[in-house]
């Protein structure tokens, strides 16, 4: 690379004459190119990493500006002035001298249509067989396309004339022998077609190799935030106007959308960046439209203007990229699964963008009151997430479709991306339109049912060598919408009629409990592997369905007894296993946690008065088994509250070293709150008792008996 860089300025010289002419020799000139691109990309990466930012910036000015290029020393040092120059000089008024980008320009130099032979038409041969035979004479040649060989597959078909015998094969010889000619002519152009897709191909990898080394490798500083944003925005609408093209070939699907991911990604790390910088003013008092007209808010030519609304390229501008993504979506059909899976990950970077961050946890938010929140102006995160949501429903039902049918039965990762997408899509759909359709059209009951399916593939799990994770990864993604679902009073409504508690209650694979593993005191030590421990695994199981069970049963209002009535069904259809957990042998982080989770269901669900909710035919026997379920259930709850509540436990943990730093403090931090919400849920459990037992006073309900131990004080032991 030192020798091209020295040697006449080599690449430089290339790149500017970038695009080359393509019009009679096309695969060639692509392969040309493509390989300049890639020498470009090591390049700028070389000289990043060197901290040769002349030589990087200069290539950028080359590559991003849409000013004429002015000549530089030969050398490549462009000297302090060119160091302080921006990267693109494209925000001034001045609109006479401006010139397409080149990293712009090369794009528009591939044709993504492909002119496609017409089928064979045989008299004498069968079509079938000859399209199986020019399959059997395909093979890799030395640029690693997949071609015919026109010279074997000549002998194979001269050979089957030859076989022929009769004097009716000697008289139509000259007949089979000009059909032979049309079809070597045929795969000629067969030939030339896949040579000219995999040029294309090679070409646009190329590019979106160059485009991701300009975002990720080179210093963030020779490119402004918002040239930055401007940037990735022209070439996220150029990119999918050409291939939204309705001539465009669908075989540059996977490259495309593979760009437009890394594209929306850097896209939503920009705005993100921006969103923590203030917006800083030249004087107290100095208004935005004086910025616009002093030229610091400007817009490039041929685009609509900066609106001050959300970020740099304007409200505007990420519609159009929304737009255009759920168009490229749609395009995709049927197949094409994992070009979606790429574009499923784009559009969950884009609505990262209108995501509110999260607030600060200062005095001055917490005074803020609930009436405040809500009379509160919508803010520019409200605005364009409705915005966004609006056009999404715009799409009505195809996009539901699409989204819905490869969350239930797309491949691994297609299939964790649409739930994810399904989970961001509902948890801002005020109107609750795809949940409503996920209802009507039977895909909430689909996935509700592959529950019991995956009961088989997660015990496999628990065993000490696990085969592969995905099915784990996969029932969390599931899990993980199912419980945002249950967030909402309605999609609790809708998990209950389809029988989500119930497909809980009779998966056992929560009855596998591995043996807990004891990491040290309090759990501060980590195993030093990839894979988790069979409890580690177990634990990703089981919480997803507590977690349900607790959103289901705090969503649930006008339907609470039917909700705690099945979730006491699945305690019990599970009591060994919810027994252990009461027990609780040793205090980590995954164990409390567990404890936590359980508590707060116990304290909803086994109640006494839920027994005459449930949907079984209760007998005077069956009703003094279930009291008894219910009552080990409360004896357990209940005796946490000795354990967690104040206990030489908690002051032991309290007392310990607290100059531990990184993870151990984190994780003695989530034991504390994870104590507190012990505590807090048995007290729960204590208020509901007594509630249910205060309007007819006939008993005196007795939670706790009197105890005769030795009391501590809060600092201590007694001495």
């Amino acid at each position: 690379m030192r020798y091209l860089r020295t040697s006449q300025d080599f690449l430089f010289t290339q790149l500017q004459y970038l695009p080359f002419s393509i019009k009679e020799h096309e695969i060639s000139t692509l392969n040309q190119m493509s390989w300049l691109m890639k020498t470009a990309a090591i390049e700028m990466r070389v000289t990043s990493l060197n901290r040769q930012r002349s030589h990087t910036q200069r290539l950028l000015h080359l590559l991003l500006d849409d000013m004429p290029v002015k000549p530089y020393l030969a050398d490549g040092e462009g000297g302090m002035e060119d160091e302080s120059r921006s990267v693109s000089g494209f925000l001034h008024f001045d609109t006479a001298s401006k010139v397409r980008r080149k990293i712009l320009s090369i794009l528009d130099s591939i044709d993504f249509s492909q002119d496609i032979p017409e089928p064979l038409q045989l008299d004498f041969f069968d079509r079938v067989q000859i399209e199986q035979v020019i399959a059997n004479c395909e093979h890799k040649n030395a640029r690693g396309q997949v071609v015919c060989n026109v010279k074997y597959l000549h002998r194979v078909l001269v050979a089957e004339v030859n076989a022929l015998q009769g004097m009716a094969a000697i008289g139509q010889r000259p007949l089979l022998m000009e059909e032979i000619n049309t079809i070597l002519q045929y795969v000629v152009e067969r030939n030339k077609l896949l040579q000219c897709l995999h040029a294309k191909r090679h070409a646009l990898e190329s590019w979106r190799q160059l485009v991701e080394i300009i975002l990720t490798a080179c210093p963030q500083d020779l490119i402004q935030a918002e040239d930055r944003q401007l940037i990735i925005r022209d070439l996220l609408q150029d990119v999918h106007d050409k291939i939204l093209d309705d001539d465009a070939a669908q075989e540059l699907m996977p490259v495309v959308a593979g760009a437009v991911f890394t594209l929306t990604a850097h896209l939503s790390q920009s705005v993100k960046t921006e969103q923590k910088q203030p917006l800083t003013l030249p004087m107290a008092g100095q208004s935005q439209y004086v910025l616009m007209l002093d030229g610091s808010f400007t817009s490039s030519p041929g685009s609509e203007s900066i609106s001050m609304g959300f970020a740099s390229i304007g409200d505007s501008s990420l519609h159009i990229i929304l737009k255009k993504l759920l168009d490229f979506i749609l395009k995709t059909g049927g197949g094409f699964q994992r070009v979606r899976t790429h574009l499923y990950g784009s559009l969950l970077y884009y609505l990262q963008i209108a995501q509110r961050p999260d607030e600060p946890d200062t005095l001055e938010a917490a005074k803020k009151t609930m009436w405040e929140r809500l009379t509160a102006p919508e803010d520019v995160f409200s605005k364009l997430q409705r915005e966004n949501m609006a056009i999404i429903e715009s799409y009505g039902a195809a996009l539901m479709e699409v989204v819905c049918r490869d969350a239930c039965d797309g491949h691994e990762i297609g299939r964790m991306l649409a739930l994810a997408l399904l989970d961001r899509i509902v948890s801002v759909d005020k109107q609750q339109q795809w949940l409503l359709y996920l209802s009507n059209s039977g895909y909430l009951k689909v996935l509700v049912d592959s529950l019991a399916d995956d009961d088989l593939t997660l015990q496999s799990l628990l065993t000490p060598q696990p085969p592969l994770l995905k099915a784990l990864y996969t029932y969390e993604s599931k899990m993980a919408f199912l419980t945002r679902v249950a967030k909402s009073q309605q999609g609790a409504l809708e998990l209950l009629r389809s029988g989500v508690i119930v497909r809980l209650a009779q998966c056992q694979v929560y009855d596998m409990r591995p043996e807990t593993d004891h990491q040290g005191m309090y759990g501060m030590r980590d195993p030093p592997v990839f894979i988790p421990a069979p409890v580690e695994r177990y634990r990703q199981i089981l919480l997803p369905a507590l977690q349900l069970c607790q959103v289901i049963l705090t969503s649930s209002m006008a339907q609470h007894l039917q909700a705690a009535g099945q979730v006491l069904q699945f305690l019990i259809s599970h009591s060994d296993t919810i027994q252990a957990i009461l027990r609780c042998q040793d205090v980590s982080v995954g164990s409390l946690q567990e404890l936590a989770c359980l508590t707060g269901i116990i304290s909803k669900a086994a109640l006494p008065g839920v027994l005459s909710e449930l949907d079984i035919d209760v007998n005077e026997g069956t009703l003094m088994e279930l009291q008894g379920h219910i009552g080990r259930f409360q004896r357990q709850c209940l005796g946490l509250l000795s354990r967690f509540g104040g206990s030489d436990r908690l002051r032991q943990f309290k007392l310990q070293d607290d100059n531990a730093e990184g993870d151990r403090v984190n994780k003695r931090d989530e034991i504390e709150l994870a104590m507190q919400q012990i505590c807090a849920n048995v007290m729960e459990y204590c208020e509901s008792l007594m509630l249910q037992s205060a309007p007819s006073f006939q008993h005196a309900v007795c939670l706790f008996t009197p105890s005769l131990s030795e009391s501590t004080n809060r600092d201590g032991p007694r001495q």
